[in-house]
């Protein structure tokens, strides 16, 4: 296990490897270390990522660095953050298994890298720095994070921090929708079989108990079960 953050410029890094990520479209992620890469890589880099033709989301593809200082480079097809309700969180887990998984399989030691999905793809900054952390401290890989941003310098020095509920809204369905203390909020599934929380960015109306009067207010004691859950899962 060993990673480290730094403001560097990731191309006087001396590192076996480098990753950036990539849209759909095939081009170099709005974010500034992905810039620099692109400035340095010219117009033969991002050939080279066409000729991919496809990297589906959650997944990496090696490509020719070109005129990069790293003997690889990696092009990884990272998730945006939408609503919250796609996957997001996993999708993320999985493209850092196959960035890592691939880097050692090529022969990679050390990789310098942005961190995925942070700033530009709207991803909660402390959910992207808390999996970066947990992946690449799975591996033997030493990994380089390049922090875009002083905002995000300074939040991957601090321990990652839970968010705590600040109070209970209302349920809709099969959901119980929770305030966090970050600004976002927690849908935990009311029921019983189910032990599932998901995290959203917004805040919808119809979970306001009384919207709909057939909806009949939660018992407390099925209240403080949900926060009980939110509490146990580490996602």
């Amino acid at each position: 296990m060993s990673y480290r953050v730094t403001q560097e410029d990731i191309l006087s890094l001396r590192a076996d490897a480098a990753a950036a990520s990539v849209t759909l479209s095939l081009e170099l992620s709005e974010t500034p270390v992905c810039r620099a890469i692109g400035e340095a890589g010219g117009d033969e880099l991002r050939a080279a990522i066409r000729r991919r033709r496809l990297i589906p989301v959650g997944s990496t593809a090696e490509v020719e660095p070109c005129a990069l200082p790293f003997a690889h480079f990696f092009a990884v097809s990272a998730p945006v953050w939408l609503t919250g309700k796609a996957n997001e969180l996993l999708m993320l887990h999985r493209c850092y298994d196959s960035l890592f998984t691939l880097s050692e399989a090529s022969g990679c030691h050390t990789l310098a890298m942005p961190f995925l999905s942070a700033g530009a793809y709207r991803f909660p900054l402390e959910e992207a720095v808390k999996i970066a952390f947990a992946e690449a401290g799975r591996r033997a890989l030493e990994v380089i994070f390049v922090a875009d941003t002083p905002e995000l310098y300074a939040l991957s020095q601090k321990p990652y921090r839970k968010p705590r509920i600040v109070s209970y809204i209302g349920w809709y369905r099969d959901h119980a929708l929770f305030e966090l203390d970050n600004g976002l909020y927690a849908r935990v599934d009311i029921r019983p079989e189910i032990t599932d929380v998901t995290l959203i960015p917004y805040f919808e109306a119809c979970y306001r108990t009384g919207n709909n009067p057939a909806q009949l207010p939660l018992p407390e004691e099925e209240i403080a079960r949900l926060r009980q859950i939110y509490e146990e899962i580490d996602w």
